[in-house]
């Protein structure tokens, strides 16, 4: 198997990947049309699946995790797809169950990839010209790993955009957009309305969207494409809502309203007030797929076990080391919100690094540290640290590695500061790689 499963990933790895490509033409490189002919050549059934499509600039993963946990609650096996990965790409692909009253996450297996894979890879002989991308390969596989497995939900989400993602020839039960900002303008668009009509070309003819609270123009732009699919629109604070918000150490607790329903105390783990809004977002999309009264107990406890890697975590006490895969403006407003709410007494010690596609000065200024070092990570996209100096102009300390930048972070930390590592989620990837203390956790993704 691993001589096979070896095999599998070399054959994988040969065909195009945009996720390591920065610039490229948008329009021109993906293509839909490419993936319904791909998939029903391959004989995937992919309009059995029963689907919630989950689009946005952030937060859009924290929401598919949490619909996933929210309907395996109920007792359904779920499906999820999410991008990009930590450490394999097997986490892209997982089904979550509620067994004995826990959780459980199984990710796609080596022998399920290479048995999918020895399926496709006759036919996709006949793609010469028009060769599926790395990312299309992994939805279709990931589509057929869940018809096998015979899931009752599948929760995606989008990988890049919307209306051109492979993800998107699904039909779904429900569309999500979750909260959208500036981030990929030069290939989705330099205003939030076009940004905003990209992300909302996931909504499908008569299929209900729930959307968070929008600025103008990107709520005017899902607004009129909602209308023009004769599609109705849920919004959050206007249709439902998330109310009565505390905050406190380890959980953030609010209340939930849906036209009759109402649920008390309900918790998420994930720190900062955006992620109540993620979890209305996930539970609104629940009542309305499921239009029926649930147990409010499963719902409260779905939500309290769905933890986040790297979504502001604590990943080292001593030194207080926190972990965000932030990798855009919006994002960065998040982490500097959460900083003031959780750390307000803290000399924050940032050590950044971003991809070259990004605008490094715009999550930057953002952010109120103390100090700065700037790095970067093992990924052809990224910002070449001495570049990514010469960009931002400021006094800096740079090295070409995280663990040269931890240990320059660690000799000037002390009681009263916070190591922050944050600016893309290749670096943070890499920096959970490098604190995990427990070996058996790296040999589990050891063969990607």
């Amino acid at each position: 198997m691993t001589k096979d499963y070896s095999q599998t990933l070399h054959y994988l790895n040969s065909f195009l990947d945009f996720e390591k490509k920065s610039f490229y033409s948008y329009k021109d490189s993906l293509k839909l049309k490419r993936v319904y002919q791909v998939a029903d050549y391959l004989d995937v059934s992919y309009k059995d699946l029963k689907v919630i499509h989950i689009a946005g600039t952030k937060g859009k993963g924290s929401t598919a995790h949490f619909t996933a946990y929210l309907l395996a609650s109920l007792g359904y096996k779920v499906g999820l797809f999410t991008s990009p990965h930590f450490f394999s790409f097997r986490e892209r692909i997982k089904i979550i169950n509620f067994i004995n009253n826990k959780f459980k996450e199984k990710l796609i297996s080596p022998k399920a990839v290479t048995k999918i894979i020895e399926k496709f890879k006759d036919k996709l002989i006949f793609f010469k010209k028009e060769k599926p991308t790395y990312f299309e390969l992994l939805t279709l596989i990931g589509f057929q790993h869940f018809l096998d497995k015979k899931i009752d939900y599948l929760v995606v989400e989008v990988g890049l955009g919307g209306r051109l993602d492979s993800t998107n020839i699904v039909k779904p039960l429900v569309s999500v957009i979750t909260h959208i900002g500036y981030d990929h303008v030069h290939l989705l668009g330099n205003s939030l309305a076009k940004i905003a009509s990209e992300k909302a070309g996931i909504i499908k003819n008569k299929v209900p969207v729930v959307s968070t609270l929008q600025r103008k123009s990107a709520a005017q732009a899902i607004k009129r494409i909602a209308k023009k699919n004769r599609s109705p629109l849920f919004i959050l604070g206007k249709d439902f809502q998330t109310m009565n918000i505390k905050v406190k150490k380890n959980f953030t607790y609010f209340d939930f309203v849906f036209k009759e329903n109402k649920i008390k105390n309900l918790k998420v783990h994930p720190k900062g007030i955006h992620q109540v809004e993620n979890a209305g977002l996930s539970l609104a999309s629940v009542f309305i797929l499921k239009k029926q009264k649930m147990k409010a107990s499963l719902l409260r406890q779905a939500l309290s076990q769905c933890l986040l890697a790297a979504r502001f975590e604590p990943v080292s006490r001593n030194p207080l080391i926190v972990v965000d895969v932030a990798h855009n403006q919006s994002s960065a407003k998040v982490v500097s919100d959460n900083l003031r709410r959780y750390y307000p007494k803290k000399k924050v010690i940032l050590i950044f690094a971003c991809s070259n596609d990004k605008n490094p000065n715009q999550m930057i200024s953002l952010i109120n540290y103390d100090s700065i070092i700037l790095t970067q990570f093992k990924h052809q996209r990224v910002f070449d640290v001495f570049e990514l100096k010469k960009v931002l102009k400021k006094r800096a300390i740079a090295t070409t590695n995280l663990k040269d930048a931890l240990e320059r972070a660690k000799s000037v930390h002390n009681k009263d500061s916070l190591i922050l590592i944050c600016g893309s989620f290749f670096l943070a990837a890499e920096a959970k790689m490098l604190l995990k203390k427990n070996q058996s956790f790296q040999r589990k993704y050891a063969r990607v």
